[in-house]
This record gives structure tokens, C-alpha cells and sequence, in this order.
């Protein structure tokens, strides 16, 4: 189990990484595992900057198929200014060679889905 300190650390780098709130759970595997362990040790490490390790999350969640975590990744990628979607378009034609086409179509259509999200709030009257 980790310290509240160890907790806390975790979420406010969630929140960092992320662009939104931390699970505020107390259920070991997201208070120990996702906040305290996944943000608030392996994304506190060096060795990698922030942008390497969304690369390589956004590469494990979409070769896991995951949407929801798909779209978060993406998201928190674009908001956080790390990755363009130039970027990530070409994350994804590099991933489906990889990866294969009908995982890389999933990230395709989440991104295409957020790119126009992101133009419609542009476009929004102030």
C-alpha cells in the first residue's frame, strides 16, 4: 500500500498528464495501482519525457483495444499541447503497419472524432 503522500503525488500528476480530475477511489488497484503507482511513480521517472511516454501509452491502449482509454490519451495529448494532430496522424499510419489496420482504424476514427471536437470549440462564437 502506498502513503498518502504517494497518493496525493499521484493524483496531482494525473491531473498533469491527464487534463482532467483523479479517481478519487479507495479500491487498492486504483488508488495504489492507477494513481499512486502508474502516475505517481512511472510518470515521475526520468529517462523519458512526457511526450515518449504518451507515445508509447497511446501505442499499448490502442493495441489493447481500449476506446475509452484511447480517447483519453488522445485527448490529454492534444490538450496538453504534447502532440499535434498532424502528430498523431501520423502515429496512427505508422501504428497500423505495425499494429494492423483495423486497431489503427479505431484510433483513426477516435482522433478524427476529437479533431473535429476541438474545431467546433475553435469556430464557437465567444
Amino acid at each position: 500500500m502506498h502513503s498518502p503522500e504517494d497518493v496525493e503525488r499521484g493524483r496531482a500528476r494525473f491531473v498533469e498528464i491527464m487534463s482532467y480530475d483523479a479517481p478519487t477511489s479507495e479500491v487498492p488497484f486504483v488508488r495504489d495501482g492507477v494513481v499512486a503507482a502508474v502516475f505517481g511513480d512511472l510518470w515521475t521517472r526520468g529517462g523519458l519525457s512526457d511526450r515518449d511516454r504518451r507515445l508509447i501509452s497511446i501505442s499499448c491502449v490502442a493495441q489493447a483495444s481500449i476506446p475509452a482509454a484511447i480517447e483519453d490519451h488522445l485527448r490529454a495529448a492534444l490538450v496538453s499541447g504534447d502532440l499535434t494532430v498532424a502528430e498523431l496522424q501520423e502515429f496512427v499510419l505508422h501504428f497500423a503497419y505495425y499494429a494492423g489496420w483495423p486497431r489503427a482504424s479505431m484510433v483513426h476514427r477516435t482522433l478524427s472524432a476529437l479533431t473535429a471536437e476541438f474545431e467546433t470549440v475553435a469556430d464557437a462564437p465567444a
